[in-house]
């Protein structure tokens, strides 16, 4: 059968992933960008660019590739003639169904899916788990008893997939740092080559799972060290082997199903920031192969410090002395770990890499067009088209986001003279999204009519997809720190874009290495750049505390009262509002009269600090009041020796008020645009530089404490303090004299433990 070029441009068109669809080839979608193998999960298809990469094999390609390595290859041989007419009846039934094939290429929306534990189907029984776990995992009978009986895993119930019944399997929960069930992998329990290749058997994430965390076990307090697996069995298999260093060490172990690294720096960020985790190392224990020594070089480029301990986290490499992984080791019956540096590890790869060149595989998704070019082409010809290194196109884009954020900030003055700008920036940080001042800053000045901002994952996470040709907004993202090599003219290098020959010269520290804070630029897409539907809307904007303009329950009004009373006592200062009404009559006159509250503070000891409310305001003047002085509090301690003149301060504790006070849902009335037009005024007798830095500090201090009324009030009710722990048992050693001490410990655990957060 002859093709046609106009028939081979749609041929091309066929999506991998519809062809997935068509074929039944289970795989497992997390995100919009891409898709993986259930059988492989080093195979990722990426729908946008209608390709695939096989990471632990290096191959890659369009769906004729896909057909012919993932499906074909093993019987029918090197020829992709077979593949080719796979894909022709795959066309054929597209056409019959009379489908857009534009459309179908196209990365649909993905279809938000909550997580809930108690529909995933578990049986009481335990015997077939237990049997896959023992028989064929090898792990300890004991061990394997005590994860079923604490509830650390559970057996499943038989579930269709590709049409077939498939037997009972291992659910192995996801806890998050607060103890909370919010994911889960689904590991299969019987070999099912036909349906599932060269693994044998199913091996899934629960849809909806929570990526932020992962199947985690607790050793201790759990909350010194962090180990990384690319999966439960590796990390049980670890566990066994290892129980008694995992105590002395109080380590954490989280499986992050797969390869990708940034979750374990995400679950580490939440212990940190929820629980003040002193952890102080991560041991990143992946695979013994390329896929697993190139997921582990990101702890390699990234230095973390602890903000609770000050401290540098110290990051180490593990992998097994015997196979592939942790599971093969314990079923050779041989026990132990090689230790190797981060440095060393990016060695390691970087020989890995030398040999897939070299064994003529390309790099995953690499642009080989110069490889295409005719022989007849012209050398200065090859030049111009041979594409950039990724150092290079990153570089290229730092620059050009470089100067989009400077063409913002040079904007500021915009705040300073158009008082409606000034009110949507006071508005847009009182919605209570989670934006730093500068950010609110940035999002406004790029798209001043922005209401509700994600990212591109975090839209397609909610289900809806960014509208193609949107220009993003350009932010800061959380700051990292970053290994650095500098040479002896001060160039610096960052050390993910270093070359072999500069590693090696700061081993002999012949080039000296510094640890630096960068902001990286991340992309963000206001709500009107998205397919978003009106009925969608309620569920995405952030939940107000409370809507005063709409709830005048007096006992909703007196619990945001109090809730902001907490926050100052939280900052050590005391809030009364009965029998001081004498002392503020003392106080000068305000351009509204008598003050109706001031923040006194001793000039002997500045430690001791007040807020006084007259006692005749009435509940939303104290609230407005109460959050003007915590503005105050926040941002003129006498301690700080700060130079702003009073009317600054003034017009940053109002700035500050207003916020705080319309995140209630508190409107100043029609009184509100003429006092931030003096506002706009005051900012204006400031050089550009000096009213950011105003504006910065006063919308700073506000997200504080809307953040804290966020956490502690729900339409209008005060949050219960949650009394939820991750059960963190010791785990049982190989020999058997220690599985008394284990449930000894284990008994203790369940009525008095420490949480590990995030």
């Amino acid at each position: 059968m002859r093709i046609s070029p106009a028939e081979r441009v749609e041929l091309k068109k066929l999506p991998i992933k519809g062809y997935c669809d068509w074929k039944g080839i289970p795989y497992n979608q997390n995100s919009a960008s891409e898709i993986r193998m259930v059988d492989h999960d080093s195979l990722v298809v990426r729908p946008k660019l209608n390709q695939f990469v096989w990471n632990s094999t290096g191959i890659k390609g369009d769906l004729v590739d896909f057909i012919h390595f993932y499906e074909l290859k093993k019987t029918e041989g090197d020829s992709k003639g077979p593949a080719i007419k796979n894909q022709l009846a795959y066309a054929r039934y597209v056409k019959g169904e009379h489908i857009d094939l534009d459309k179908l290429n196209e990365a649909g929306n993905i279809s938000r899916q909550k997580f809930s534990y108690d529909k995933v189907f578990r049986t009481k029984e335990t015997n077939i788990a237990k049997n896959y776990l023992v028989n064929e995992r090898q792990l300890n009978e004991n061990f394997v008893n005590n994860l079923f009986k604490q509830g650390l895993i559970a057996q499943g119930s038989r579930y269709r997939e590709n049409d077939v019944m498939q037997p009972n399997s291992v659910i192995f929960p996801w806890r998050n740092v607060s103890g909370e069930v919010v994911g889960g992998d689904r590991q299969g329990t019987q070999k099912d080559f036909v349906h599932h290749k060269k693994r044998g058997t199913t091996k899934q994430v629960l849809g909806g799972s929570d990526t932020s965390t992962g199947f985690n076990l607790a050793f201790g307090t759990g909350d010194k060290t962090l180990v990384l697996f690319e999966s439960p069995v590796d990390l049980l298999s670890y566990a066994q082997q290892n129980h008694q260093d995992m105590v002395k060490n109080n380590a954490t172990l989280l499986s992050i199903s797969g390869t990708d690294a940034k979750r374990g720096a995400k679950y580490l960020n939440e212990a940190i920031a929820k629980n003040n985790a002193p952890i102080n190392k991560i041991v990143v224990a992946f695979d013994n192969d390329k896929a697993g020594f190139k997921a582990a070089d990101f702890y390699d480029r990234f230095q973390f410090k602890n903000p609770v301990t000050g401290e540098k986290i110290a990051a180490e490499r593990q992998i097994p002395v015997k196979g592939k992984d942790w599971n093969d080791q314990l079923k050779s019956g041989i026990s132990g770990f090689r230790s190797l540096t981060m440095s060393e590890n990016s060695k390691r790869l970087s020989a890995l890499e030398q040999v897939t060149v070299l064994d003529g595989q390309q790099s995953p998704f690499e642009d080989t067009r110069a490889t295409h070019l005719s022989a007849e082409k012209p050398r200065e010809y090859e030049k111009e088209t041979k594409p950039k290194t990724k150092s290079q196109r990153r570089k290229d884009n730092l620059a050009k986001n470089k100067v989009i954020i400077q063409s913002a900030i040079a904007q500021v003055t915009r705040y300073q003279t158009d008082p409606k700008s000034l009110q949507k920036l006071l508005d847009f940080t009182a919605t209570g999204l989670d934006y730093s001042a500068r950010n609110s800053m940035l999002i406004h000045l790029q798209r001043p009519e922005a209401t509700l901002v994600k990212g591109y994952k975090q839209w397609a996470a909610d289900g809806i997809q960014v509208n193609k040709g949107e220009t993003g907004v350009k932010i800061f993202g959380a700051p990292v720190s970053l290994k650095t090599i500098v040479d002896s003219n001060g160039e610096r290098t960052y050390w993910r874009d270093a070359t072999p020959e500069q590693k090696q010269l700061t081993d002999s520290k012949k080039m000296e290495v510094q640890t630096i804070k960068h902001f990286p630029i991340q992309t963000v897409f206001d709500v009107r750049q998205t397919d978003a539907t009106a009925a969608q809307l309620p569920e995405l904007l952030p939940n107000r505390p409370i809507d005063l303009k709409t709830d005048h329950s007096p006992k909703h009004l007196d619990n945001a009262y109090q809730t902001l009373v907490k926050y100052a006592e939280k900052m050590k200062i005391s809030v009364i509002d009965k029998g001081v009404d004498d002392q503020l009559a003392k106080k000068p006159l305000t351009w509204q009269g008598q003050p109706k509250g001031a923040i006194m503070q001793s000039k002997v000891d500045p430690s001791k600090r007040a807020i006084y409310l007259r006692s005749d305001l009435t509940p939303t003047d104290k609230i407005h009041t109460l959050s003007h002085e915590l503005g105050h509090a926040k941002l003129h301690d006498i301690r700080r020796g700060e130079q702003w003149p009073t009317a600054v301060k003034e017009t940053q504790a109002e700035l500050t008020g207003y916020t705080i006070s319309k995140s209630l849902g508190i409107e100043p009335g029609e009184n509100s645009v003429r006092y931030i037009e003096g506002w706009s005024k005051q900012l204006n007798t400031f050089e550009s530089q000096d009213a950011g830095r105003i504006l910065r500090e006063a919308l700073q201090a506000s997200t504080d404490v809307t953040q804290y009324l966020s956490d502690n009030l729900s339409k209008g009710e005060q949050k219960a303090v949650k009394t939820t722990k991750l059960i963190k048992p010791d785990q049982s050693a190989v020999v058997e004299e220690n599985y008394q001490a284990f449930n000894q410990t284990n008994q203790k655990a369940q009525t008095n433990q420490k949480s590990l957060k995030r």
